[in-house]
């Protein structure tokens, strides 16, 4: 890490403690990013997190916008300010509230589930939100036969191959363009070089990548299984972030990513510098906000989504002394 590294962390701790600032970032953030934050999680985890801000004046949330969205729907009295506003999400932009009411007329009565990885507006339309993490279990809490479901076509795969309830995509080429990178020959070879290692893939990966890897899963599940598991050796699919993460947390163990080139340029459009001067100069055009006839219907189903799942804690973590 360089120097400049290194006083941009103090002057954002610094700052952080005398704003009464609370810093959540996703696990797809860079390592320095992830250093200074107050948690470090996925969606999920983050979503609880930020609903915690007893203590704090503000809330500065490295990920993407619709992460953002969610932390201003939970806690209005606080405000959110994203880095870098051009932090999007190229998922959440397959699926918009048109495209849900549409699909709502040509299935009258059946339940709409979408991904957290979609607009306010688009949630606004939904009976239910999901996580990757969550998305089984919230689509058979319903009880239910047939269930609405988007963007992520891939996810759409991964409840339709766990559960018995019809999956009707809203979208079919809803996609994260970072997971849809693994294929399923890098798996193979890789497995091949390294016959005892535990393989991992994201629910966003195609199909045929998670139906090969030993396991799949959120990011959430990934750290814990990574700190509880006996294995050494750890194959990957998902993005960089969350790697290096997990290979800094457990030196002792080998984090192998599935593709290299897996990286979201959106997460990755925050940095230091940005958390900064949102510190600095907390301008007003960072701060995220939800249109307001939306807020009472998302925080809702949001409120039920966390009700759904066991709890995760999100990551505490501290820059190294």
């Amino acid at each position: 890490m360089t120097t400049d590294c290194n006083e941009l962390q103090e002057r954002i701790l610094e700052l952080k403690k005398k704003r009464k600032a609370l810093i959540l970032a996703h696990n797809y953030q860079t390592i320095e990013i992830q250093e200074i934050a107050d948690y470090v999680g996925d969606s999920l985890q983050l979503a609880r997190k930020s609903t915690e801000t007893t203590g704090f004046d503000m809330i500065i949330f490295a990920g993407v916008k619709f992460m953002a969205e969610m932390a201003a729907v939970l806690s209005p009295d606080v405000p959110v300010y994203i880095p870098d506003q051009k932090a999007l999400c190229p998922l959440a932009g397959y699926l918009d509230a048109e495209k849900i009411r549409q699909k709502k007329k040509e299935y009258p009565g059946v339940p709409v589930v979408v991904y957290v990885n979609t607009t306010a507006e688009a949630k606004s339309e939904a009976d239910m939100i999901c996580t990757s993490g969550s998305a089984v279990e919230v689509v058979e809490s319903l009880g239910v036969n047939r269930v609405i479901f988007g963007p992520d076509a891939n996810l759409a795969e991964y409840v339709r191959s766990h559960t018995n309830v019809e999956i009707i995509n809203i979208d079919n080429r809803g996609h994260c363009y970072v997971h849809n990178m693994f294929d399923l020959s890098m798996l193979i070879e890789l497995k091949e070089k390294y016959p005892d290692a535990v393989s991992i893939a994201h629910p966003e990966c195609p199909i045929e990548v998670q139906e090969a890897a030993d396991m799949v899963g959120s990011t959430g599940m990934m750290v814990r299984t990574v700190a509880e598991s006996d294995a050494k050796v750890f194959i990957i699919a998902t993005e960089m972030g969350l790697l290096q993460q997990l290979q800094k947390r457990h030196p002792d163990k080998t984090i192998i990513p599935m593709y290299e080139g897996a990286v979201c340029r959106q997460m990755k459009k925050h940095t230091l510098e940005k958390i900064l001067d949102v510190l600095e100069n907390l301008p007003s055009e960072n701060i995220v906000t939800v249109p307001e006839p939306f807020v009472p219907h998302i925080r809702e189903i949001l409120e039920k989504m966390n009700k759904v799942q066991g709890k995760g804690p999100a990551v505490p973590i501290e820059v190294d002394a």
